[in-house]
C-alpha cells in the first residue's frame, strides 16, 4: 500500500489526518483478524506490517503537532511505506518457497504412496499366483499319472478334458502375471541358445490338434534354410507365436488357418517372419489399431462372445517391443486377418548334443534328494513323480527348519526348495545353508527352487540368495528329471 499526501495537505485539513487515523485502525484491525485466523504468519509479513503502521502513525502524529517535524516525522509515511514492500517481497519469497516445499512433498507422499500399493499389487499377485499354482500343480500332475496307468478310453478322454482347462486356466493366470509386468516394465528376456526346429515342431504339433478339434484345416510351412540353433528367449519367442494362432483358431469358424515362417540370414543375423493367416472374422479398419490394446472395448466384446481374458495380443506387442521387432496385421471383414511378426534373433553353432540317460529310463544311481514343502498336496505329488525314479531316495520335511535338521543328520546331493513356508521359509533356509548353519559340508549343495510364485523379483531374489536352479509349478516331471540330473 502506497499513499501520496500532496504538499498542500502539510499545513491544513485535520480531516485527512483523522480519515488516515480510521484507514491506520482498520489496518490494524484486518492484520490482527489475518492473525487470528491464519495458522501459520510470516515474519517478514509482520516486520512489513509493522513498519506501515509505525509509518503513518509517526506522520499522524506529526500532523497533529505531537511530535516535533523534522526530516523524519514528516518522511516516515514513504519510508514506512518502502519497508512494507521490501518486507513484503520477502515474505512472498518464503511464501513462493513453502508452496513449492508442499508441493515436492506432495509428489513425494504421492510417489510413496504409489510405490506402496505398486509392492501391494506385487505382493497380491504373488500369493494370486502361488494359490492358484499349487492346486493346478497337483490337478496336471495327476492327470498325468491317471493317464498313464490306465488302458480306458473314457477316462483318457476325460483326463485330457482336464487338462485343457488346466492348461487354459494356467495360461490366464500367466497373462495376468505379464500384464501386471508389462504395466511396472519389469517383463526381461531370459536369453540362451535353443533349438528353433524343435520349437516350431512342438508349436505345429499342438496348433494341428486344436485346429483339427474345431474342424479347421492347418497348413505349415518354413523356409529351406531356417538355421537349427538360435540364441533368444524360446519362452517369449513361443508366447508370441502361440498367442498369434490362438487367436487365429478363436476367431476362425471354418476355412483354414496358415503358418508360414520366412527368414533371411546375414552373417551371424537371423531375421525371422512368423506370419499367420486366417480365414475368420477379420477386423475393420477402425478397430485395427485398437487389437493390441489391453481391455480395449473390442477386446472386452470379442472376451464376452470367444472367451479370454483379451490380454494376448498385447501381450504379443509388448514382446515384440521387448525384442525390437515389428508387428503389421492386416485384415478384411468377414475375409480373414494376417499376422506378421517380425524378430531379429542371432545364429550359433549348432554343437554335439550332450544327451541325459534316456528319459524312459529315470535313474539317478543312489541319490539322495531334500524336498523341503509345507504343503502336502504337493509333496505328495513329488511323491507320484519320484517313486518311479530307479536307485533314488526322498526324504521331506515341512519347513526351512526341519530341513536344516535333516541335512545335519544325513548326507543329501540336492535339495527341492519351496520358497513360501511357515516357521522358516525357503529363503532363510537357502541363506542358513550357504552360510554353513546346517554344517561346512553342505554349503555348496545344490538347492532347487521349486515356486508356484512366477514373479520376476522372486527369480532375482533367488538367484541372489544363491539357489543354483528355479522351477515354477506346476513342476513337469522330465523338467525336474534333467534339472536334478544337471546338479548331479
Amino acid at each position: 500500500m502506497i499513499v501520496f499526501v500532496p504538499n498542500w495537505f502539510k499545513y491544513g485539513y485535520p480531516i485527512m489526518n483523522v480519515l488516515g487515523l480510521f484507514l491506520l485502525i482498520l489496518i490494524i484491525t484486518s492484520t490482527v483478524n489475518i492473525y487470528l485466523k491464519t495458522k501459520k504468519v510470516y515474519l517478514f509479513f509482520t516486520l512489513g506490517i509493522l513498519s506501515l503502521i509505525t509509518g503513518f502513525v509517526v506522520f499522524i502524529l506529526k500532523n497533529f503537532s505531537l511530535l516535533p517535524y523534522n526530516f523524519i516525522t514528516e518522511n516516515s509515511s514513504k519510508l514506512g511505506t518502502g519497508l512494507e514492500v521490501i518486507f513484503l517481497s520477502f515474505s512472498l519469497a518464503s511464501v513462493i518457497k513453502d508452496l513449492k516445499d508442499e508441493r515436492e512433498n506432495q509428489q513425494g507422499l504421492a510417489l510413496q504412496k504409489s510405490e506402496e500399493m505398486n509392492e501391494m499389487k506385487s505382493y497380491f499377485l504373488s500369493n494370486i499366483s502361488h494359490e492358484l499354482r499349487t492346486p493346478l500343480n497337483t490337478i496336471m500332475n495327476f492327470i498325468e499319472s491317471i493317464d498313464g496307468e490306465t488302458d480306458s478310453k473314457s477316462i483318457q478322454e476325460k483326463c485330457e478334458v482336464i487338462r485343457s482347462s488346466s492348461t487354459s486356466l494356467l495360461s490366464s493366470v500367466n497373462d495376468i502375471l505379464d500384464f501386471s509386468k508389462i504395466e511396472k516394465d519389469e517383463i526381461k528376456l531370459e536369453e540362451g541358445e535353443f533349438d528353433i526346429h524343435k520349437l516350431l515342431d512342438e508349436i505345429k504339433t499342438d496348433t494341428l490338434n486344436r485346429a483339427q478339434n474345431k474342424g479347421l484345416d492347418f497348413q505349415y510351412t518354413q523356409c529351406q534354410d531356417l538355421p537349427k540353433m538360435v540364441f533368444g528367449d524360446v519362452n517369449r519367442i513361443r508366447q508370441i507365436v502361440m498367442n498369434l494362432l490362438s487367436n487365429a483358431l478363436k476367431f476362425t469358424n471354418e476355412g483354414i488357418v496358415k503358418f508360414k515362417v520366412d527368414c533371411e540370414i546375414i552373417n551371424d543375423k537371423v531375421a525371422l517372419n512368423f506370419i499367420v493367416s486366417d480365414t475368420g472374422d477379420g477386423i475393420s479398419k477402425e478397430k485395427i489399431n485398437s487389437i493390441f490394446d489391453s481391455f480395449s472395448q473390442q477386446s472386452i466384446k470379442n472376451s464376452r462372445k470367444y472367451g479370454g481374458l483379451g490380454l494376448g495380443l498385447y501381450i504379443v506387442k509388448a514382446l515384440v517391443n521387448l525384442y525390437k521387432g515389428e508387428i503389421e496385421v492386416q485384415s478384411i471383414v468377414n475375409q480373414g486377418t494376417v499376422c506378421n511378426v517380425k524378430l531379429n534373433l542371432t545364429k550359433v553353432a549348432v554343437k554335439e548334443e550332450v544327451k541325459l540317460e534316456a528319459i524312459s529310463n529315470y535313474n539317478l544311481h543312489g541319490k539322495r534328494i531334500l524336498v523341503v514343502e509345507d504343503n502336502a498336496m504337493n509333496q505328495m505329488v513329488l511323491k507320484m513323480i519320484t517313486k518311479k525314479w530307479l536307485n533314488t531316495e526322498v526324504d521331506y520335511a515341512f519347513n526351512g527348519e526341519e530341513g536344516l535338521e535333516f541335512l545335519r543328520k544325513s548326507k543329501y546331493d540336492v535339495i527341492l526348495m519351496d520358497l513360501q513356508m511357515p516357521v522358516m521359509d525357503g529363503y532363510e533356509a537357502t541363506i542358513a545353508i550357504r552360510s554353513g548353519n546346517s554344517g561346512i559340508n553342505d554349503k555348496n549343495i545344490p538347492i532347487i527352487a521349486v515356486t508356484a510364485d512366477v514373479m520376476e523379483s522372486t527369480k532375482d531374489r533367488v538367484k541372489e540368495i544363491g539357489m543354483d536352479f528355479y522351477l515354477s509349478k506346476p513342476v513337469n516331471k522330465d523338467v525336474l528329471f534333467e534339472t536334478i540330473s544337471k546338479c548331479m
